[in-house]
């Protein structure tokens, strides 16, 4: 028997636990993202394969994370993947794979794709169905209400990716490649950013990890979150909460035939009106298409924070 539905456990916290301000707030935050991107560069229409957005609490984070999602706007999916970090189980270095119904949130329950979560464990034996990196995990949980009203109705699957091995990401990435394949999936890497360092640090950071991605290179990644890492910028703990969910994102990604990255938008929690810009946490969205092959980072050239990402209204 399949296990029980995940409760929420960061409602009311990361996001609101009232149902109708919950909703009212997802779509106040969409509305006021920008519209799917097209240009010179970019494939205007091209079908996203993976997104890359932020999970921190909305108030911080939910304008660049609509920004993500609203690049999904009028396109149609059958599952929605989605690979968060492990925040929670001490000493866990696998990829955990959720079996259960589905998850919970104020908005109803999104149900689980038993099925492929079967199938990706047949594909990639090193994969554990392990609940409890699931319990407490909010990098996933904070997605769901975005699923719900972006595309409602389409399943999901969860997988925390806990590896920090970048070999055992590219091989989970390939095989969740393998299983999908023929579908019309959308692969969601939930990551931040630089954590803790000052404003100006923070930016320049985070625009070097948001290149590195968006040229969807594994390798070029790693090199650059080494770099800024071990550049000196003071009370830099991380460059991205959520390597791992990245590393496997890039493969699955190239795999399923994708070309092109682009950076929509970024931004960090000094930005808030009640942010601290001594310390700070970094967030970016960039979404993965078969489009023009290279990279869009004209995003990287605009200020962080411009009016439209003013979160006064969601606090």
């Amino acid at each position: 028997m399949r296990p029980a539905v995940r409760s929420p456990v960061v409602a009311g916290s990361f996001y609101p636990a009232d149902p109708a301000r919950l909703e009212a707030t997802v779509r106040a935050l969409l509305e006021r993202a920008l519209p799917p991107l097209g240009g010179t560069h970019a494939e205007r229409g091209s079908r996203p394969i993976a997104l890359v957005v932020p999970h921190a609490g909305y108030v911080y984070s939910g304008l660049i994370a609509a920004d993500g999602w609203r690049q999904t706007e009028n396109q149609r999916y059958d599952l929605v993947v989605l690979l968060g970090p492990n925040h929670t189980v001490a000493n866990f270095s696998g990829v955990a794979v959720f079996l259960g119904g589905g998850f919970r949130t104020p908005l109803g329950t999104v149900p689980v794709d038993g099925d492929t979560a079967s199938a990706l464990l047949a594909a990639d034996r090193e994969c554990t169905s392990d609940p409890r990196p699931h319990e407490r995990e909010h990098s996933i949980e904070v997605q769901l209400p975005f699923v719900q009203t972006v595309l409602p109705g389409v399943p999901i699957l969860p997988v925390v990716v806990g590896s920090e091995d970048p070999r055992r990401c590219e091989r989970f990435g390939v095989a969740l490649a393998g299983v999908l394949a023929g579908r019309r999936a959308l692969v969601v890497s939930s990551s931040d950013l630089s954590h803790y360092p000052g404003y100006d640090d923070a930016v320049a950071a985070d625009r070097a990890v948001l290149a590195a991605i968006a040229r969807l290179d594994p390798d070029g990644l790693r090199r650059t979150i080494r770099a800024e890492e071990s550049a000196g910028r003071e009370g830099l703990a991380t460059c991205a909460c959520g390597a791992s969910p990245l590393l496997a994102t890039l493969a699955a990604a190239r795999a399923l035939g994708a070309t092109r990255g682009t950076v929509v938008s970024h931004a960090n929690s000094g930005d808030a009106p009640m942010g601290d810009r001594e310390r700070v946490v970094g967030y970016g969205a960039v979404t993965i298409t078969a489009g023009p092959p290279g990279a869009e980072l004209a995003a990287l050239d605009l200020p962080p924070h411009v009016p439209r990402h003013d979160t006064r209204g969601e606090r």
